[in-house]
């Protein structure tokens, strides 16, 4: 109901049915058997949908599989829907695919305009509709022509070029939003004289002016903490084309969810073109998505993130718990208001407001700061993150295990602040399971103080192309009298692990991984494991490895002897920070197979936001990430 679809068969409009079907071919068709619901196209006998509802811990395979032969074969209905209260189970008839949106599979149902894009368009859509679609190509040139224009203007650090350029951008959104409140019959909020309709139309000076005073005055007013201090432009002209550029995109959409999609979908393109340019990594949405449904927030709750860059993990939050709630005036002011909170310790947290005002809202409880500098304690019941990694902190002291450490202090934090009984999901590098030290004492404070505990092992590449670093998902939920861990390995999350990142056809790990985890049953292809709480305290170090307790056997087509490279050679340890010598330019390596090592690109050291590791002339040189096809050369270059 909360999607639009309407149960109630006394109304005219209602399309959707329970236990029956709505004409006598129909019920002929199905031979006396009759799906749970029915989805119709409203004001018509097509059907476009069905639901097999299951109960809890029901296999969904076998509920997919039965809707697909039972109900949709004979109603020649496109959409498949299996559900057993933890997760929704999709299927697209006839070609037997997931439903996946911008290459990520379902996990929800969804509001009858999407459910009628995907019978006309197929099993695969992107979360902008196609009216408003901005390719990839146009995005690219778009955003590499702004950022080209705003290092003319000085800014040289990428995350500055990348503010100013989300500046104008949500300049451009909100006097969409505003056109469509007036369509809708709704009083503006921004009057037309201080929005996008009204500037673009100014020669270059007299526009420059009137933004960067009147219209920059009106929406500190209005949204104050997101457009602060001035427009980090300098000319005119620089203005103008960046207006001209975005002005020609058909942005405008019908609900604000698409509004925010528009925004998300143009950021996360446009900085995928220059990933170490803006020296900032966006968590993949479905993987966001998947700890959301993994913690199941719900309304009441209080939803904490404190490292909440662009606002990802806040926004799913928000919309996982709108559409599962009542959904009336006073529910939306909690749920604006009183629901979900971020810390962002650089500039990135305008962004992330600008998100939540155009998904809804829920931006005021945004702040820029460094959270490990201001712990909080037993305040919240639902913490999702991905911690900074590699990070160091003056701040350790102020927590159970001091360290200078930043991945355990910024867990420390996660843990502090929980309430008793509440639940975190939060992504940590993959050496946060197995590194003694600090690192053992961590995770010793969560297994000492978890009553439940999960273990998901992601692959290789999930953060590409910002950065090749491995991760896991660590869920827990605070309290005592932990019995056992639940371990999954998630081999395919749906896309390619490498810098394209493109759909792969079929369903995903991810939608699997949530069927298993709610029941914590074992499954086949070792994937899953429930391991008892005696033999992780009887591992070395304390080991949340998932490799330890989820054994592959791989069987080798060579009849040779394997040797580990580390007993071969030994690893360089040294590392530089580029940032460290700013006017520098340095030369940025990598590794194929085919070519061996090559020069990728050269940059100011200013550009570049992560410590590198050196390689010297003479160095055997290898991709950690691709050593199984062959990459390893010795280098003839020197950084």
């Amino acid at each position: 109901m909360n999607l639009g679809w309407i149960l109630d068969e006394r109304d005219p409009n209602c399309n959707v049915t329970q236990g029956r079907v709505k004409t006598e071919k129909q019920r002929w068709a199905l031979g006396g058997k009759f799906p749970d619901y029915v989805l119709y196209e409203t004001g018509s006998e097509r059907p476009i949908g069905v639901i097999e509802a299951k109960r809890p811990s029901s296999d969904l395979d076998i509920a997919l599989r039965d809707a697909i032969d039972k109900y949709a074969t004979p109603l020649d209905t496109p959409l498949v829907f299996a559900f057993n209260d933890a997760v929704v189970r999709t299927s697209h008839y006839p070609t037997e695919r997931p439903l996946k949106i911008d290459g990520a599979e379902l996990q929800e149902f969804i509001d009858q305009s999407l459910a009628l894009r995907f019978v006309q368009e197929g099993p695969e859509i992107l979360s902008v509709p196609r009216d408003v679609q901005i390719s990839r190509d146009e995005l690219r040139a778009i955003f590499e022509n702004a950022n080209d224009l705003l290092r003319e203007e000085g800014l040289r650090q990428g995350l500055e070029r990348f503010t100013a350029f989300a500046d104008i951008l949500f300049l451009k959104l909100v006097d969409e939003t505003e056109i469509l409140r007036e369509h809708e019959g709704k009083i503006r909020r921004i009057p037309a004289e201080y929005c996008w309709s009204y500037f673009k139309n100014l020669d270059d000076r007299a526009m420059y002016r009137y933004v960067t005073e009147t219209v920059w005055s009106r929406m500190q007013s209005e949204y104050g903490g997101i457009l602060e201090g001035k427009l980090d432009i300098r000319r005119p002209r620089t203005l103008r084309e960046i207006v001209e550029r975005l002005d020609v995109l058909n942005l405008t959409a019908t609900e604000t969810e698409v509004k925010g999609d528009a925004f998300e979908f143009f950021i996360r393109n446009g900085v995928n073109a220059h990933p170490m340019d803006l020296g900032e990594y966006f968590t993949p949405r479905h993987i966001v998505r998947t700890m959301v449904h993994l913690v199941k927030p719900r309304f009441g709750e209080r939803i904490y993130d404190g490292f909440c860059g662009t606002g990802g993990f806040l926004i799913e939050a928000f919309k996982y718990i709108k559409l599962r709630m009542a959904q009336t005036e006073e529910n939306l002011g909690v749920l604006r208001n009183r629901t979900v909170f971020g810390r962002e310790l650089t500039s990135i947290a305008r962004i992330a407001k600008m998100n939540m005002i155009l998904f809804g809202d829920g931006h005021a409880n945004v702040e820029m700061m460094d959270s490990l500098e201001c712990p909080v304690r037993d305040e919240y019941d639902v913490v999702l993150t991905n911690i900074p990694y590699s990070q160091t902190t003056r701040f350790g002291d102020l927590y159970p295990i001091p360290s200078k450490d930043g991945n355990s202090v910024c867990v420390q934090h996660c843990f502090e602040a929980l309430k008793e009984g509440g639940r975190a999901a939060i992504l940590v590098p993959n050496t946060f399971s197995y590194e003694p030290g600090v690192m053992k004492q961590t995770r010793e404070l969560i297994f000492r103080h978890a009553s439940r505990l999960t273990v998901v092992d992601l692959p290789h590449g999930v953060f590409l192309p910002y950065t090749p670093t491995r991760a896991n998902i660590l869920y827990f939920e605070k309290g005592k009298g932990l019995r056992h861990a639940f371990f999954f390995r998630i081999k395919n999350d749906g896309f390619e692990l490498n810098t394209r990142r493109a759909p792969v056809p079929g369903p995903s790990d991810t939608t699997k991984f949530l069927d298993y985890v709610s029941p914590e049953r074992e499954g086949p292809g070792q994937q899953a494991a429930i391991v008892p709480r005696e033999k992780i305290e009887d591992s070395p170090d304390l080991s949340l490895r998932t490799p330890d307790y989820i054994i592959q056997t791989v069987k080798s087509p060579y009849h040779v002897e394997i040797e580990s490279l580390g007993n071969i050679v030994v690893e360089r340890k040294e590392y530089v920070t580029p940032a460290d010598e700013p006017e520098r330019e340095w030369n940025i390596l990598g590794v194929t197979r085919r070519g061996g090592v090559y020069l990728e690109k050269t940059v100011p050291g200013s550009e570049i936001q992560q410590d590198c590791k050196v390689v010297r002339s003479g160095d055997v040189v290898y991709n950690p990430y691709r050593v199984n096809i062959g990459s390893i050369r010795k280098s003839a270059a020197i950084l």
